[in-house]
């Protein structure tokens, strides 16, 4: 458990992030393909690449691969292992084993791969018996979640005859299939993408260093934190205006909820400002699913009538984050709606302090979205305080550094 109190109403300081996890997974993968030993700089230190980047370490001498709650890692190694010569079973935690992922296996078995579900169909643990695969041309929703398109389109040059990659359905997280596919273009790798199709011949890595920029994601909290103080100065350095990072969007959502952002040498200073809020706010975050949790927080703070939808894949997550959030704004006094792909918040509705301690549901990201309302209502209780390492560990550390007690 932990406390969280805020000792004034306005924040000042610098904010050191971690670096970004999503870039972090795809160049361990990247690297390992390669098999070239090349240089990352500025590696995550979230447990989900701690535990992928010892598992690429290890592989060859398992024959149980557990990923526990990483789910970028389970589904980059499903696509990894399944060109890889031996045998495995993998698996992960029992949320990791409720959480889908036929539309990658079914698509690696029409490649050719040998790989069958242990229990659920459909579903992790999964026995991969590893070989190599010529490739070809697949079809594959991306309205469930882009990692299985990213775990395809890495393993792409390494299959004989390359990969032609269609896309059937709407594409949520279009950002990170953007990310994936210039990750590998920084590593050598051509590719085309007219319109819904994807090619890549075979072709090879070619490794050279490369240094992770810092992780707007989690920045996104920080965003959210300035926009509910009273007055807010934050330094947050090594983030950069021509990101690889989708997530890079939230200096402009948060123009409409009182938050400037300020480039310079060293990253960005995000500042509060005195302009009118926009209210209703309505956005689709298909692209930015992530985003979610912290704008719906933030507009819960404010009391704004609120409308976020292209929230389809939150459903997949560590948790049922639509549902979850909204139990623990009840909590606050803050009634919402959520369905299967939408939270809706209506305005003016009266913040109090919680009713209970705050659930977090093994999900980094439900308490992280929800302790800027600390600035609104002071003291908040989590009951993990571990959580938080899936993605951001130094998380409480940072919140201290801008005067808000953690104990």
């Amino acid at each position: 458990m932990i406390e969280i109190n805020p000792k004034e109403s306005n924040l000042n300081g610098n904010i050191q992030l971690e670096s970004s996890k999503s870039i972090s997974n795809r160049m361990l993968i990247i690297r390992a393909l390669s098999q070239e030993n090349f240089q990352i700089n500025n590696l995550s230190q979230a447990d989900d690449t701690v535990i992928l980047d010892r598992l690429l370490n290890d592989y060859k001498n398992l024959e149980e691969i557990d990923c526990h709650h990483a789910g970028t890692t389970l589904r980059f190694l499903t696509s990894f292992l399944s060109i890889k010569n031996g045998e495995w079973t993998l698996k992960g935690s029992e949320r990791m084993h409720q959480r889908p992922i036929a539309p990658l296996v079914e698509s690696l078995k029409q490649l050719g791969s040998n790989i069958n579900y242990l229990e659920k169909s459909g579903y992790p643990p999964l026995r991969i018996k590893g070989q190599p695969i010529n490739g070809d041309k697949i079809d594959i929703r991306g309205d469930i979640s882009s990692q299985y398109i990213s775990s395809l389109l890495m393993i792409a040059p390494i299959m004989k005859n390359g990969l032609n990659l269609n896309i059937v359905s709407d594409i949520l997280s279009k950002p990170y299939i953007k990310m994936t596919l210039e990750l590998m273009s920084n590593m050598g790798i051509e590719h085309t993408w007219d319109g819904a199709s994807i090619v890549i011949k075979n072709q090879p890595y070619i490794g050279t260093s490369y240094s992770i920029e810092n992780d707007w994601s989690g920045a996104s909290f920080w965003y959210s934190f300035a926009a509910l103080a009273n007055s807010a100065e934050i330094n947050l350095p090594f983030l950069y205006e021509s990101s690889v990072q989708g997530d890079s969007n939230v200096r402009y959502i948060y123009e409409k909820l009182g938050v400037s952002t300020y480039f310079h040498e060293k990253g960005i200073t995000i500042k509060k400002s005195p302009q009118l809020l926009e209210n209703p706010i309505s956005i689709d975050l298909k692209n930015y699913p992530d985003l979610g949790l912290p704008i719906a927080v933030t507009c819960a703070g404010l009391g704004l009538q609120t409308h976020l939808y292209g929230l389809e894949s939150l459903k997949y997550k560590e948790s049922d984050r639509l549902l979850m959030i909204k139990n623990e704004l009840h909590k606050f006094n803050i009634e919402s709606i959520v369905d299967s792909s939408s939270i809706v918040i209506k305005e003016g509705q009266k913040l109090e302090k919680p009713s209970s301690i705050i659930e977090c549901h093994d999900d980094h990201r439900i308490p992280m979205s929800i302790a800027p309302l600390a600035m609104k209502i002071g003291k908040i209780k989590f009951n993990d305080k571990t959580v938080v390492n899936k993605s951001y560990p130094r998380f409480w550390n940072d919140l201290e550094r801008v005067q808000i007690s953690c104990k």
